[in-house]
């Protein structure tokens, strides 16, 4: 056994030359034991978490021993390009096994790997940590102390542990559950002093974050209960969500405010159908963009990227280094909220991914197209032509600029989904709208220059791929303004404010 563990030992450090590491704030990439990562059903509780022989084990509160094959779960480097549909393929999972056979409570609080020894000391809010327990010294004290217990919420830190009540040591990582912080501390080595701050957090977005969310997701964590990792995924049973989030290692940082509404430049909530922008760094080696026609499918996969949301790659607008346009699927099932990350094929073969990132899903989250440059940005607006209601005419420009009581064109992103029941097929991601102009279901509302504006009509257009055309009657005793502000609003979210060109020539 000493033989494996040494052998493991060293796999393990020699193969940390390129190991990937987690970020803080990150989300899980899987959640085992619920349809979603939102969802709170009767699901699992566990206490204990062990991995072995290629089988997740879990003991839970139901007095139940859970087996599962964590090989069913896909990896986070697997091609999902042939993916389709929009159901979440990284949620559930069954277990192979499942018997009454109660589980010794608090093992999670040991961990042991070769002769380095980890325990979590609840009651005296620290992690002891045996470096080799064959030394001579073992017996006397641990070789290092973490934690610094404070009941000053203000006082929260990397180093801080208030209730420690799971720990794990995989051979490279420690981890560490602390229950009254809703949170798990990661060292990206073995820790070699008392006090070391941790390297990363999960289950809050930084290290003096300590609000416990009443909407589970997949970077929240209740009460980590128990961890378990392989290596390269990080298995924490949450027992207030009835859970288990796998929270996998990455090549390259993604950042929680990387996901963009493409027309307002902002994160934020995504709604149902909207096209978004990922910002970020060495995405890909090269830069591509989907092929230019009428009733083209998007690809899956572009200059070697893929988005992945929930296990489902998402159809793709253009990929470069430093951005990727892609369009959420209409249907999101009942989630709140998913787990996003990029995968990414290199030019030498190799594949990276970045940490996975949440993404909250709402109704109606509006969006207005504009032209580049400071906000608030000149927005992207046509005259109503008054020869044919039903087109847009000539740009709004200050050469040429909206008059108080007319009709403006404009397009938007992220206001859901659309009545589409004369469609053959319905609005599909990807896909250009194949059916009559089909209104939003959730109605929005405008405002021009402080003042309430009509919305005539707020449609997703013939062959449209998540760009909605929007017409508003401007009231009549606008007053003369070359940057007159204009903003949208649905389900309470507003959207970006454009400007306006407007000339009233009465007052």
């Amino acid at each position: 056994m000493d033989t494996i563990n040494r052998l493991t030992t060293l796999f393990l450090i020699t193969t940390s030359i390129w190991a990937a590491d987690f970020q803080s704030g990150q989300a899980a990439r899987v959640v085992i034991g619920q349809p979603s990562f939102t969802a709170r059903e009767a699901g699992i509780s566990p206490t204990t978490l062990v991995v072995l022989n290629n089988r997740l084990y879990v003991a839970d509160t139901a007095g139940r021993l859970l087996t599962f094959d964590p090989s069913k779960i896909p990896s986070v480097k697997d091609d999902f390009a042939g993916s389709q549909g929009s159901e979440c393929a990284v949620c559930g999972f069954s277990p192979l096994a499942a018997v009454d056979q109660p589980v010794f409570q608090g093992i999670a609080a040991v961990s042991v790997f070769g002769k380095t020894v980890a325990v979590a000391d609840t009651q005296n809010h620290r992690i002891l940590i045996w470096r080799d327990v064959s030394a001579p010294h073992a017996s006397q004290a641990p070789d290092v102390v973490l934690g610094r217990a404070t009941r000053e919420l203000s006082a929260i830190s990397a180093s801080s542990i208030v209730e420690p009540v799971s720990v794990v040591f995989d051979g490279k990582r420690l981890f560490a559950g602390d229950a009254a912080l809703h949170r798990v501390l990661v060292w990206n080595s073995l820790p070699a002093i008392d006090n070391q701050p941790a390297d990363a957090v999960l289950g809050q977005p930084n290290f003096t974050s300590v609000s416990a969310s009443d909407n589970p997701g997949p970077e929240t964590i209740g009460r980590p209960a128990a961890l378990a990792s392989d290596g390269v995924n990080l298995f924490v049973g949450d027992t207030v969500n009835r859970r288990i989030l796998v929270f996998t290692s990455a090549d390259a940082p993604l950042s929680n405010r990387a996901v963009l509404n493409s027309a307002s430049l902002s994160d934020g909530p995504i709604a149902p159908g909207t096209l978004i922008t990922i910002d970020g760094s060495n995405f890909s080696d090269a830069s591509e963009s989907a092929p230019d026609g009428d009733m083209e499918r998007l690809p899956r996969s572009l200059a070697g990227v893929q988005v992945v949301l929930d296990g489902v790659a998402l159809p793709l607008l253009a990929a470069s280094p430093s951005e990727v346009r892609a369009q959420v699927p209409y249907s999101l099932g009942n989630a709140s909220a998913g787990s996003l990350y990029l995968r990414s094929e290199r030019k030498d073969g190799s594949v990276t991914v970045t940490n996975a990132v949440s993404v909250r899903f709402v109704a109606g989250s509006p969006g207005l197209f504009a032209f580049g440059g400071m906000e608030p940005r000149s927005g992207l607006i046509l005259h109503s032509d008054p020869n044919a209601p039903d087109q847009p005419g000539i740009p709004v420009t200050a050469e040429n600029p909206a008059k108080p009581g007319e009709v403006i064109v404009l397009w938007a992103g992220g206001l859901g989904a659309v009545n589409d029941v004369d469609s053959d097929s319905g609005a599909l991601a990807g896909v250009p709208y194949d059916g009559p102009d089909a209104p939003i279901l959730n109605a929005a509302s405008a405002f021009v220059g402080g003042r309430p504006a009509q919305v005539l009509s707020a449609t997703l257009p013939r062959q449209a791929i998540g760009v909605y055309e929007l017409r508003i009657l401007l009231p009549d005793d606008l007053p003369s303004d070359p940057k007159t502000p204009l903003a949208v609003e649905q389900d309470g979210f507003v959207s970006n404010t454009v400007t306006i060109p407007v000339q009233n020539t009465i007052h």
